[in-house]
């Protein structure tokens, strides 16, 4: 009895104290090494400090992990440096060479010589532990004995703070990304309600018959494997269909949520490209943020506001925020400033966005220059709006209806001169009189006419040689764009199809010659999310083809 007693009592201590010792061995807070990864926070909620190139101290918000190795934790090349994969499967892992992880830094980029015999030096090691983990983040050196990087900064930690990024560390790419099958991608593309039919519709011919391309050269090459056995052999299992999803969202943007939840639910996609949206991106790219999935160049003049450091909606431009910037800055840089600048707006965010936007920027560009704003909300109230403008004025109209807009304009003819958004051209171009083409002047966020970009005219053959009509051709170049970017992050990916590896890859690949010339210059760098910064100032020129022309240089505000 005593012996069954004490057997009994041992194993109660042991159930106390099992949870203990399951903590003792994983050992970290796997939310906390988030934070320290992402942000540079330690356990003790103050930024950790360190050392890089042996003397210069820097701390966690400014040489946080996540500022080389990226979200994913696949790390990157930037500048002749390598930053190499520190996701658990490779961390805690013994080092084995993968040249189809590293295939993008060993053979489609430009790098100097010292970074390539880096990258290829098969420098062996064992699997990463806690202790050695702790090592190489506080000394610098791996469980090799190697010494890594001089620009890898040399942290002071905790013992808890090692454990908790540890935690972390495992998790990253734990899982394949959802919309992903053995052998099929899934994609979707969005359309909102109050989008235009015939605009809609040459977006979605497009991109069925990218897609349609892109699945003939998957089959192409899955079914001749041995043309070339060195290259598919290493690649075949990269391949992939694309299977396009349409999602049509109905009603009003507050009820735009539930119905994204609902369609992912029913049929999970990896990302959305493109895509074609009246109003505020804001509801859905709250869900992309949430679902962390890409949604990759929609069109859209009201995107996510703010720049959204590392988000998951990849945007053009900021849209008519960017084109009020960018008239304010016009007007702060001309040779004397407007005397008065009266803006009127549409209801809704399509007119009151930008409105606001002029606002602060004038009142921090100019602020003794007097800006009157009005609203209003038909024809009519437009036509109250415009009384009392004289010729000294400045005018800027944000529309809701652009057509209609332009029209009561042309008919009322208010004397003060006049500036319109890139969504009125072509209306303002074919209806306004005369009288008033001299003094009208249109904000264009995109490329100059008859500016020379090669991979335009590519996509321009690519289309006529499989008879697509060209009926909205900024739109359909964009959405190839889109779909460019789409592809080749997933061939840099190769067979690891995580979400956030590949919209790294975008960043990195969105200032190569991909640019199908809607825009002067794409770039994206660590985080950011609007890939064109600025816009010109036009005149009108109704003669012309294309109807306007560039008389400013690029306003980056």
């Amino acid at each position: 009895m005593r012996a069954a007693l004490r057997r009994a009592a041992a194993l109660a201590i042991f159930l106390m104290l099992l949870p203990l010792c399951a903590g003792a061995g994983q050992g970290g807070d796997a939310e906390a090494g988030r934070r320290l990864y992402r942000e540079g926070i330690g356990a003790d909620g103050t930024p950790i400090r360190g050392v890089t190139q042996g003397d210069v101290a820097v701390t966690g918000a400014q040489f946080s992990c996540v500022s080389c190795h990226r979200p994913s934790g696949f790390g990157t090349s930037e500048g002749g440096n390598f930053m190499p994969p520190i996701i658990g499967s490779v961390l805690f892992e013994k080092k084995t060479l993968d040249r189809n992880r590293n295939f993008k830094e060993l053979y489609q980029e430009v790098q100097p010589p010292g970074f390539w015999a880096r990258v290829r030096q098969p420098r062996m090691r064992p699997a990463y532990d806690e202790a050695t983990l702790a090592r190489a983040l506080r000394e610098g050196v791996d469980p090799a004995g190697h010494e890594l990087d001089p620009i890898m900064p040399r942290y002071d930690l905790s013992a808890q703070d090692v454990a908790n990024l540890a935690a972390f560390l495992r998790t990253l790419a734990a899982e394949i990304s959802p919309g992903v099958e053995k052998t099929e991608i899934h994609l979707a593309t969005i359309i909102g309600p109050g989008a235009d039919p015939e605009a809609a519709e040459a977006m979605l011919r497009t991109m069925r018959l990218y897609v349609e391309w892109m699945n003939k050269d998957t089959e192409g090459d899955t079914r001749n494997p041995t043309f070339s056995p060195d290259y598919r052999s290493n690649f075949i299992p990269a391949y992939r269909y694309w299977t396009l999803h349409v999602w049509r969202l109905e009603g009003p943007p507050g009820t735009w949520r539930a119905q994204l939840d609902a369609l992912h639910a029913e049929r999970p996609v990896f990302a959305t490209v493109s895509g074609l949206v009246e109003g505020p991106w804001d509801e859905i790219g709250a869900f992309c943020d949430d679902m962390r999935m890409p949604c990759l160049f929609p069109d859209t003049e009201l995107p996510t506001p703010g720049e959204g450091r590392y988000g998951y909606s990849v945007f053009f431009n900021r849209g008519l925020a960017l084109e009020a910037e960018a008239l304010a800055t016009h007007l702060a840089d001309a040779a004397a400033p407007p005397a008065r600048v009266v803006q009127l707006h549409a209801e809704g965010p399509k007119g009151s966005r930008p409105a606001a936007a002029l606002e602060a920027a004038m009142a921090r560009l100019l602020p003794d220059v007097p800006v009157e704003t009005r609203g209003f909300a038909d024809a009519e109230g437009l036509r109250a709006a415009l009384a009392g403008l004289g010729a000294e004025d400045t005018l800027v109209v944000w529309p809701g209806d652009a057509a209609g807009t332009v029209a009561v304009l042309a008919e009322t003819q208010p004397p003060a001169r006049l500036f319109l958004p890139s969504a009125a051209q072509q209306a303002a171009a074919r209806t306004l009189p005369a009288t008033m083409i001299p003094r009208t002047r249109v904000i264009w966020p995109y490329e100059r006419p008859g500016a020379y970009h090669p991979r335009k005219f590519r996509v321009r053959g690519w289309m006529h040689s499989r008879r697509l009509p060209v009926t909205h051709p900024r739109l359909q170049m964009q959405t190839c764009y889109a779909m460019t970017m789409m592809e080749f992050g997933l061939m840099h990916a190769i067979t690891d199809f995580y979400r956030d590896y590949v919209m790294e890859i975008v960043e990195h690949l969105a200032e190569s010659e991909l640019n199908t010339g809607t825009h002067p210059e794409l770039a994206l760098g660590p985080g950011q999310r609007i890939a064109s910064k600025g816009a010109f100032i036009a005149e009108l020129t109704p003669d012309t083809r294309p109807g306007y022309r560039v008389v400013s240089d690029w306003i980056v505000p």
